[in-house]
């Protein structure tokens, strides 16, 4: 299986920033997509549960990918 990489993003006034990433091949949801997929969400209320208002994507910001 290939990895899938996830974005958590959020919009603010000065546009579009990322604030984390997750992999399919991580060690707690290795080998199981179902497990990945249940784990980001988690992850997206945790934040959202927080008071930042994230979202999922394939992509993350040009500052993220510099880091």
């Amino acid at each position: 299986m290939k990895a899938t990489t996830i974005y958590l993003n959020t919009r603010t006034a000065q546009g579009v920033e990322t604030v984390d990433e997750f992999s399919s091949d991580e060690d707690h949801v290795k080998g199981s997509l179902k497990a990945f997929r249940k784990y980001v969400s988690a992850m997206v209320a945790e934040y959202n549960l927080s008071g930042q208002d994230v979202y999922r994507s394939n992509r993350c910001t040009n500052d993220w990918r510099n880091k």
